[in-house]
């Protein structure tokens, strides 16, 4: 009887707990002038925002949240967020990018660690007027993907509400096409979709996106 139960506790261990060395990311963050706005009007964007790409993430402190992100999405992800968040009147969103091996893993993001975990934290506390920023474990690639991140977030920061709209729901559909955006977002014409696309700088964000994620593609297909 002994024996079973040792067995048993130690299969669930296993289960919940995992020592690993995969290169991951993980992205940081809270909410700007969340508590002007109702929860009940942010918290379903925030989480529909996140679990469209993963079901391990924390919220937590109110407005904070961290989310275990796969490395090839992590920068679409961290856009849509933006953008999603960006459709609310003065709401906005800080976040950080970490990359790194992850040496422990729980089912709760909040009490797993690693490289990623590290990294995440440590660049999100040097934010100060920035609203986005990354930290990986090369330094030469941290000074320009961070400066991408940097200029990107300037243009993001100043999305209407509208164009938020329309660049969340062309992160998040990126193989339809404009007239098929405009019936999602119920505009009536298809050229208010290409409109606020363009104002919002949609096309030069997706160029930092895809080279982000091309460059951190390549260094962890060496590194690993």
């Amino acid at each position: 009887m002994m024996i079973f139960l040792i067995i048993t506790i130690f299969d669930n261990i296993n289960d919940d707990y995992m020592d690993d060395n995969r290169l991951i990311g993980v992205i940081t963050g809270d909410l700007i002038n969340s508590r002007k706005t109702d929860v009940k009007i942010w918290l379903p964007l925030l989480e529909d925002a996140l679990d469209w790409n993963t079901h391990k993430y924390d919220i937590y402190r109110g407005d904070s949240f961290q989310a275990e992100i796969d490395l090839e999405h992590i920068f679409h992800v961290l856009f849509y967020i933006k953008a999603r968040l960006k459709t609310i009147k003065n709401m906005d969103v800080r976040m950080s990018i970490g990359v790194g091996h992850l040496t422990f893993s729980d089912k709760h993001v909040k009490t797993s660690s690693g490289e990623a975990y590290i990294n995440a934290g440590e660049s999100f506390d040097l934010l100060k007027k920035e609203t986005l920023t990354i930290k990986t474990p090369w330094q030469e690639m941290n000074e320009i993907l961070d400066l991408l991140l940097q200029l990107s977030a300037e243009i993001a920061d100043r999305w209407t509400e509208n164009m938020a709209e329309s660049v969340a729901m062309a992160l998040r559909y990126p193989d339809k096409s404009q007239v098929e955006l405009a019936q999602l977002l119920n505009r009536k014409y298809q050229s208010q979709v290409s409109t606020e696309l363009n104002k919002a700088g949609y096309f030069k964000i997706q160029r930092v996106i895809d080279y982000c994620k091309l460059q951190i593609l390549e260094r962890c297909s060496i590194r690993s």
